[in-house]
């Protein structure tokens, strides 16, 4: 049953609404007369001695880039809050809309983002979409088209294979618990998406929390929706992975040049050096300076480490096969001095010299026979070397791939 005095106050602006209309005024001077003796200064339960209990809810419309850099992202939302202000119950029969300029006249909540970095909160509702409904028994709901730029702290150990969890917290900027309490909308569990599709990531869902943070001031009432994000790898497997996988597997045909073409091999080694190093100093460049490695640095670092190895592998294999060619030259420029001229009356010193000749053949004989052997010996091992190469790199940086796969 309506209170007497309610009923009075609404036949009483019923008539002045009747009168306004009769006399011309317009919807501003209407309004003016709903909120006539109503001191707007003043929150709902203040003479009670009661806490303002504010319901809210949050739409998100879409959102904006999820930048690393700067660890930040961007949201265009519709922050709508519902609260009872019995001042107002019992003057109107019908649910009246209040738009732009005139929602002044109505006490409003101060909320803020606390973790925002850019808001268009508190610019005048004139400013930005808004309307508030005023229902006959008090009740009031305030929706604003709200634009934040948010701080994300992420955690990039994972990176591009990584999850991350932004948030948007609100809360009173004036007012403590003793005045207004924030809360979410009863029974709701997470936050209404518009428009889910992002380029770099795919929204996983959402959770809703409320708290109370204690500062100096006082503790403070406040309420918390949290976004889980997961990063999608697409881009990074045709920039990033395919093109290191490429210029890997491209450092491995020195094994299959020849060995001592060096020249050739080391031109390649050292190119495809100098192209992982530009991979990895391109990523880098619009990641935040963080101090940890990245997965995908650790990627990178891996598959420099095989290229550098098969650089190291070219050196060795050269060594080899220099040495076998060294000693052969050497042998040969031993066979070709071996010849002297002798004078040709001298008898005695033609025979000495024959039987010496004699056995420097067979002394030659036996060190170019040992020579030979360890030319073969050195040759076959730069082979050895090569071909082990030729399984074990491909082999290992399979296995490398799986376990990178796998545990990222």
């Amino acid at each position: 049953m309506m209170h007497p005095a309610s009923s009075v106050q609404s036949i009483l602006f019923k008539t002045i609404c009747v009168i306004t209309l009769m006399l011309g005024l317009t919807d501003g001077d209407v309004i003016k007369t709903f909120f006539y003796n109503y001191d707007k200064a003043i929150r709902p339960e203040f003479e009670n001695n009661k806490p303002t209990v504010v319901n809210c809810s949050l739409y998100v419309e879409s959102f904006g880039n999820i930048e690393e850099a700067n660890m930040e992202y961007k949201v265009f939302t519709y922050f709508l809050q519902y609260w009872k202000d019995p001042r107002l119950a019992g003057k109107l029969n019908r649910t009246l809309t209040i738009k732009g300029s005139d929602i002044r006249n109505v006490w409003v909540p101060d909320p803020y983002c606390y973790n925002a970095r850019e808001s268009n909160m508190m610019i005048p509702d004139e400013e930005t979409h808004s309307s508030l409904k005023v229902k006959p028994n008090g009740e009031i709901k305030y929706s604003r088209g709200v634009t934040l730029l948010a701080s994300c702290i992420m955690d990039l150990r994972h990176f591009p294979l990584d999850s991350q969890e932004c948030s948007l917290q609100f809360g009173s900027y004036g007012h403590d618990t003793e005045d207004i309490i924030f809360k979410w909308v009863p029974g709701a569990t997470e936050v209404i998406i518009g428009n889910k599709e992002m380029a770099q990531f795919m929204y996983k869902g959402s959770k809703l929390t409320s708290d109370v943070e204690v500062f100096d001031t006082g503790s403070f009432s406040t309420i918390t929706a949290t976004f889980s994000f997961e990063r999608r790898v697409g881009y990074f497997l045709i920039q990033v992975y395919f093109p290191d996988m490429f210029v890997v597997t491209l450092s491995w045909i020195v094994f299959w040049m020849e060995k001592d073409d060096m020249g050739n091999r080391m031109a390649l080694g050292i190119t495809t050096i100098l192209t992982i190093m530009f991979l990895l100093g391109s990523l880098n460049g619009n990641m935040p300076k963080v101090s940890y490695p990245k997965a995908l640095d650790w990627y990178l670092l891996v598959s420099f480490s095989f290229v550098f190895l098969s650089l190291v592998e070219c050196m060795i294999v050269f060594i080899f096969a220099s040495s076998a060619k060294k000693d052969e030259e050497q042998s040969a420029d031993n066979h070709n001095g071996g010849v002297t001229n002798m004078g040709p009356n001298d008898d005695l010193e033609m025979v000495n010299r024959a039987t010496k000749a004699d056995k420097t053949v067979v002394d030659d004989v036996s060190l170019r026979s040992s020579r030979s052997i360890k030319k073969k010996r050195m040759e076959k091992i730069a082979d050895n070397i090569d071909r082990a190469s030729q399984v074990l790199f491909p082999l290992t940086f399979i296995v490398y791939n799986i376990f990178y796969w796998t545990y990222n």
